[in-house]
């Protein structure tokens, strides 16, 4: 009777440290998703990030700047949208009209990895998509309402590869290289293989980091 009493105990140890097995591994194996783990906005960071790039557009120096605001879903991933801008008169190698300089705008969304964003010194990966404009205008003022020269759209995709200092809690420096390719374009006598191309960057990242 003791025998059979010191078995139905055994037993049923072993039924309940099964059942936490089971249990554990189930909770360690079920795949994380969005919804059954949501991200609390107590745990998001944002930044506001100015940038600078120097590169060539048509064999011409080109001086352009950015901004970018992005919001840290994770310590490692950012998501936002960015804008940037020529600074200065271009004068590609293909145009054959004095007086003329290029102005190219870029704006899209961006999306960023971020490799051991808590060490002072890491990596970060940035990749830019959206939609891109370049015209060409006059060096010098003339009275009229229209450009006879018109403007060319573009897609385009920017990927980057940073390395980043934590300056201070709330400030971080940034810089590398990245490479605008650009889709199907047709400009006066440039083409994408002439807009596409490396820019150097660097920038100050402001913002509440996770």
């Amino acid at each position: 009777m003791r025998s059979v009493s010191l078995t139905s105990k055994s037993l049923l140890v072993l039924a309940l440290v099964c059942t936490s097995v089971i249990g554990y591994a189930q909770d360690e194996t079920e795949p994380k998703t969005l919804f059954n783990n949501p991200v609390s906005l107590s745990e998001l960071g944002f930044y506001i990030n100015p940038i600078y790039q120097i590169g060539n557009l048509d064999e011409a120096t080109a001086h352009i700047m950015g901004v970018r605001g992005g919001v840290m879903l994770s310590p490692n991933l950012t998501v936002g949208g960015a804008y940037h801008w020529t600074l200065n008169n271009i004068s590609p190698q293909s145009e054959v009209v004095d007086n003329l300089y290029m102005d190219m705008r870029l704006g899209g969304a961006f999306v960023e990895y971020t490799l051991w964003s808590n060490r002072v010194l890491h990596l970060t990966f940035p990749l830019m998509v959206g939609m891109g404009e370049v015209e060409m205008d006059w060096e010098t003022d003339i009275d009229t309402d229209t450009n006879p020269y018109g403007e060319e759209n573009f897609f385009f995709i920017e990927p980057s590869a940073q390395l980043e200092v934590n300056i201070m809690r709330n400030v971080r420096l940034h810089t590398g290289v990245a490479y605008r390719i650009v889709g199907n374009m047709d400009y006066r006598r440039m083409d994408q293989a002439d807009i596409n191309g490396l820019t150097g960057v660097v920038g100050l990242k402001f913002g509440v980091f996770r």
